[in-house]
């Protein structure tokens, strides 16, 4: 009642909290090694295409909207997408109102048009649906969407924008941290050194101990199943409703 009220008084839809990973289930109905396995496959895929797909099931749509509504403003408000290519779908599940839909990207409309939006739901979703089989359906949705996106030519840059994210507000510091290292290492081998021998005047060079100061192994992004950070999507209502 409240969340209709608001809307009714912003002219905007209440949407629920943007999702952290790239599978979402406030439902409970994916059991957890399959959801972990489903993230971890959609985070790689934009890792290898830019292409950001994303599920999110809960029970029921949110109140005073519809579905259709409700699914093109999460593009844009959620960002699902890369900045400049709005290529981004979310697939959604609501299970106590029986309901489903995809909504595609206008970056991704020409490769998962509404007809193959239709043939997901309807085909490959809905039989599984209907005898329980929630992970098989979302399973065989994700993969479908993932093969009919790999139309568009899209380059993946072997990051998510998560990753990206992170390492930029690390990097503003970078160069700072680094000076800073730096001077204090001086400072210890100009004072301590000095004094233990580690630090010679002559030339002779028997400088032994390198000892790698930097070990730049930086693997910024794990392998596991990721966090999901959207870069920027919008959508014009493309991709499919269906229920079951």
């Amino acid at each position: 009642m409240f969340a209709s009220l608001l809307t009714l008084l912003l002219g905007t839809i209440v949407l629920p909290p943007k999702p952290a990973r790239y599978v979402t289930d406030n439902a409970g109905v994916l059991p957890a090694d399959r959801a972990e396995a489903i993230d971890a496959k959609l985070k790689s895929f934009e890792q290898s295409t830019s292409d950001q797909i994303i599920v999110y099931i809960d029970r029921k749509v949110p109140d005073g909207t519809t579905l259709e509504e409700m699914s093109s403003q999460a593009v844009r408000e959620w960002g699902v997408g890369q900045k400049g290519k709005n290529n981004g779908a979310i697939l959604f599940l609501f299970t106590d109102d029986r309901k489903m839909r995809i909504e595609v990207g206008y970056g991704l409309e020409g490769s998962i048009t509404d007809a193959h939006s239709r043939m997901i739901t309807s085909e490959l979703m809905k039989p599984r649906l209907k005898n329980g089989d929630y992970a098989g359906a979302v399973d065989a949705a994700v993969n479908a969407m993932m093969s009919f996106a790999r139309g568009e030519d899209y380059k993946g840059s072997g990051r998510t924008v998560a990753a990206v994210n992170g390492w930029t507000s690390l990097g503003c510091w970078f160069p700072v941290i680094f000076f800073f290292a730096i001077l204090g290492f001086i400072i210890f081998m100009a004072t301590y050194g000095k004094k233990r021998g580690w630090v010679t005047t002559s030339g002779s060079g028997s400088s032994s101990s390198s000892n790698s100061w930097f070990s730049s192994d930086s693997s910024s992004d794990s392998s596991s199943g990721g966090d999901f950070s959207g870069g920027g999507g919008d959508s014009g209502g493309g991709g499919s409703s269906d229920s079951w």
